[in-house]
């Protein structure tokens, strides 16, 4: 009987277990399994360039983020009382406190307005 012995046994062990340690890397789990191909001397091959894992990723955190802010502020739900309506009033406030005036601002633009139609009728 051929029988493996202990040298040949802890030799396939470490190969095992560099096969492993290999399959779990980052560069390795990352790539889907369906974009590799085999070259002639059969080792395994992306055939997709590095910036198209970094241009997804980019996208997948900016459109995620951007598609949950317009559900949230400007998607149409109707007239009736909804989720957002809470904080989509409470941006509103906040948009309406940056755009207007404050009372002071207010007698300032209408004292100057006043002035300067005193010094177009002259």
């Amino acid at each position: 009987m051929l029988g493996l012995g202990p040298t040949s046994r802890l030799l396939r062990t470490r190969q095992l277990f560099r096969a492993r340690l290999y399959a779990s890397t980052k560069q390795d789990n990352r790539k889907s399994p369906f974009s590799r191909k085999e070259v002639e001397d059969n080792t395994v091959q992306d055939f997709r360039p590095p910036w198209v894992y970094r241009a997804s990723g980019f996208l997948i955190y900016t459109t995620i983020p951007i598609a949950i802010l317009y559900c949230v502020f400007f998607a149409d739900y109707g007239d009736r009382e909804h989720v957002f309506s809470p904080i989509r009033r409470w941006a509103q406030r906040h948009k309406e406190s940056f755009l207007s005036l404050t009372p002071d601002e207010t007698a300032l633009a209408q004292r100057q307005a006043a002035t300067n139609d005193g010094k177009e009728g002259s």
